[in-house]
C-alpha cells in the first residue's frame, strides 16, 4: 500500500486510549470522541498530510477525518452483526505488511489506527451474504440497508405532469405497470424503452454511494425514503418533478443476489450508514446522508 493510501485508510477506527468525554459524534447511540478526532488530526499534520494554523486544521480536512470515523463505527457495527471479528492474525497479517514498507517515522497512534482499519477491512472482506430469506426480508422492510437501490422513475417538468402520472398508477403498482407509464409520461431519452429503469454496470441495482456521487441530491433523498413497490409523490430535482419507484424485490432479486455475492460486506455498510442514527457536534458540523458525509453546518 503506498504510503498516502495507508494514511488515507487509517481514518477509520477510533483510538480508547484518552479520557474526554467530550463527543465529536454518535452514531447510532455510540460515541466517537473530540479528543480522537483532534489526535488523529494532529498526527496527520505531525506527518505532513495537513496543516494546523493558529490551532486549528483546515475545516474541509477535519470533516473529511470524521466522516472516516463515523463510517469506522458503522464498519464495526456491520462486522459484529455478521457475527465476524477483528482478529488478531488480521492485525498481525498488516503489521507485518507495513513493517515492509517503512513506517518508523510515523507517530505510535497513527501506526495503530492504519493497523486497525486495515484488520477491520480485512473482517469485512470475509463477511458472506446474507441467506436468500433474510436478503428478501431486508428489501422489503428497507430497500437501502442492503447499500443499494433498484429504480425507475419518470420525469416531467411540472409538477402537476407528475400527479398525473400517479393518478395513472395504483398504490401497489407492479414494475411492469410503472415501467407502462413512465414509457408514457417521462422527458427522459428512451423511457418508452427503458420504463424509468436506472441500470448500474453490474445489473439492475445502482450502490448508494454512487447516487450520492453523482445524481441530483432530491433525487437521492426521495430514493432513500422510497419503501419497496410504491411510487413516491412528487419529487423535485434539477431536472424536473420525478415519480421514484423502488423495484419489487421479485423483479430484481436475482441482481440484489449477484451484487451480495460479489461484496456482501460493503454493500451491507453502505446500507448501514444509510440507516445509521448519526449526530455530529455543532462545531464540526452536520450529518448529511445525501451525501453520506459530514458538511458544514
Amino acid at each position: 500500500m503506498p504510503r498516502r493510501l495507508a494514511l488515507a485508510a487509517a481514518l477509520v477506527i477510533v483510538l480508547a486510549s484518552c479520557s474526554s468525554t467530550e463527543n465529536a459524534a454518535t452514531v447510532n447511540g455510540v460515541a466517537i470522541r473530540a479528543v480522537d478526532l483532534e489526535q488523529t488530526v494532529a498526527d496527520f499534520a505531525t506527518v505532513g498530510e495537513t496543516q494546523i494554523i493558529a490551532g486549528a486544521a483546515d475545516g474541509e480536512t477535519v470533516r473529511g477525518i470524521l466522516t472516516s470515523l463515523i463510517r469506522a463505527q458503522a464498519t464495526l457495527e456491520v462486522i459484529a452483526d455478521a457475527g465476524e471479528s477483528v482478529t488478531d492474525a488480521d492485525r498481525d497479517a498488516v503489521r507485518t505488511q507495513l513493517q515492509e514498507q517503512g513506517t518508523q517515522d510515523l507517530p505510535e497512534t497513527l501506526h495503530d489506527l492504519i493497523v486497525e482499519l486495515n484488520a477491520a477491512n480485512a473482517a469485512l472482506q470475509r463477511i458472506p451474504a446474507p441467506t436468500a430469506e433474510d436478503v428478501a426480508a431486508s428489501y422489503a422492510r428497507s430497500p437501502k440497508s442492503l447499500g443499494m437501490l433498484c429504480l425507475r422513475h419518470l420525469v416531467v417538468e411540472k409538477e402537476s405532469e407528475a400527479r398525473a402520472a400517479l393518478e395513472e398508477l395504483s398504490d401497489r403498482p407492479t414494475d411492469e405497470e410503472f415501467a407502462t407509464v413512465a414509457g408514457r409520461f417521462s422527458i427522459e431519452p428512451n423511457a418508452t424503452t427503458t420504463g424509468g429503469a436506472l441500470r448500474g454496470q453490474t445489473g439492475e441495482c445502482i450502490s448508494i454511494n454512487e447516487y450520492q456521487a453523482g445524481f441530483d441530491p432530491a433525487f437521492v433523498g426521495g430514493a432513500l425514503d422510497a419503501k419497496a413497490g410504491v411510487p413516491t409523490q412528487p419529487v423535485k430535482s434539477a431536472f424536473g418533478w420525478h415519480v421514484i419507484y423502488v423495484r419489487p424485490f421479485t423483479a430484481v432479486s436475482d441482481s440484489v443476489s449477484a451484487s451480495l455475492a460479489a461484496a456482501a460486506g460493503e454493500y451491507l455498510l453502505l446500507g448501514a450508514l444509510a440507516s445509521a442514527e448519526v449526530n455530529v457536534a455543532s462545531r464540526y458540523g452536520r450529518w448529511n446522508p445525501l451525501s453520506g458525509s459530514v458538511v458544514t453546518p
